[in-house]
């Protein structure tokens, strides 16, 4: 039999990374299908075996992302096709060495593993000139934006996320990616504090979901409405977004259904609804419990701590300590807040100052971003 060009399978490879940047999962199934039968007859080429294991980790992270958790029960985790890519003999160079660092980091990111994503990023940006394709730098700074955003490391993230929009909206066939980036700028300027400019770009993002027909943006879009909504302090509308987030997200089994949870056990908490967010704060437990997400685990103690237990320190601290470990600073700050707030409910003004303390300390941690950087 005829051997199959490598150069042949490599361009296949191109167009199935191409329907993974556009969210196209029939389409990228259909020609991964095809990339493999092909390898089976191809002519010996180790670069090209890695680019296509390599493609496989960024194939296995689309659909974690896009699809429900129990729907990837059957299929190899992304961190044993990392481990296939890293027991490699081969030195990586160029798009090789570039594609690994930042699909590692995106991998780390879908972890919860911020800090160590964006060193991968940062590793991979000192690739970035071996990048030609302009849709691949837009990948690039959509994703550093992300994770700034995460670590509130706002004006970073707000430079590189318009980097990211100025590309994609030159191209029709990216709608997912111009959805995911008005998330990332309305969330920005809510923490810039001007969530009155966040409001349109929300308002904008859930009639392009809706009219995607995509669940999993149309949750995100509630979800992100809502939270800019407590943000202008209409706590009702807040809930409302909130609640349909939660039933999308518990309909398709997203695997952010903790996280929207979380964050209606909180706002029906500070609402004084404590029947419901107790109830919601049982069942979000047991969720995260079972997603084995530890970080909305250790939220959901938190409110426990905070609201049902009637502000139980030791629990506090527990969790403060985990947040702080992890450099999860966006959440220390939060809830330093949320607990001086409710201690100067109480008139305790004493316990009141000593959690504010800790929000300005944290603060000043944001700001230094020491936990970036390595050199």
């Amino acid at each position: 039999m005829e051997k199959v060009l490598s150069s042949h399978v490599g361009v296949k490879i191109n167009e199935w990374y191409k329907m993974i940047r556009q969210f196209s999962v029939p389409d990228a199934e259909i020609l991964k299908a095809e990339v493999e039968q092909e390898i089976e007859q191809m002519e010996e080429d180790q670069d090209l075996l890695i680019y296509y294991q390599l493609m496989c980790f960024r194939h296995q992270i689309m659909l974690d992302y896009i699809q429900p958790v129990d729907f990837n029960k059957n299929r190899p985790s992304i961190s044993t096709l990392l481990e296939q890519i890293e027991s490699s003999r081969e030195k990586l160079t160029g798009m090789l060495e570039y594609y690994k660092l930042f699909f590692t980091g995106m991998y780390e990111f879908s972890n919860k593993e911020y800090v160590e994503a964006i060193k991968y990023y940062r590793k991979a940006e000192n690739k970035l000139g071996v990048v030609t394709d302009e849709i691949e730098k837009a990948e690039f700074h959509f994703k550093v934006a992300e994770a700034y955003y995460i670590m509130k490391q706002t004006h970073v993230s707000m430079h590189h996320i318009l980097k990211a929009m100025e590309i994609y909206e030159k191209y029709d066939l990216y709608k997912v990616r111009k959805i995911q980036c008005s998330f990332v700028i309305a969330g920005n300027y809510d923490d810039m504090k001007y969530s009155e400019k966040a409001l349109p770009h929300l308002e904008k993002s859930v009639k392009m979901a809706e009219e995607a027909k995509n669940n999993r943006l149309i949750s995100s879009a509630y979800y992100n409405l809502a939270d800019c909504y407590e943000c202008l302090g209409d706590i009702d509308r807040a809930i409302y977004f909130c609640e349909k987030a939660v039933q999308i997200n518990e309909n398709e089994r997203y695997d952010n259904l903790p996280h929207s949870l979380y964050f209606l056990s909180s706002l029906l908490m500070k609402k004084g609804d404590y029947k419901q967010g107790k109830d919601i704060l049982d069942y979000g437990l047991s969720i995260s419990i079972q997603f084995q997400d530890e970080l909305y685990k250790q939220l959901f103690h938190f409110i426990k701590a905070l609201y049902v237990d009637k502000v139980n320190i030791d629990q506090i601290n527990q969790v403060f300590h985990y947040l702080d470990e992890n450099k999860i600073y966006a959440y220390l700050e939060e809830l330093s807040y949320d607990v001086a707030d409710m201690f100067k409910s109480k008139g305790d003004h004493e316990a009141a100052n000593e959690f504010l303390m800790k929000m300005l300390d944290t603060q000043t941690k944001i700001l230094k971003g020491d936990c970036l950087y390595e050199y």
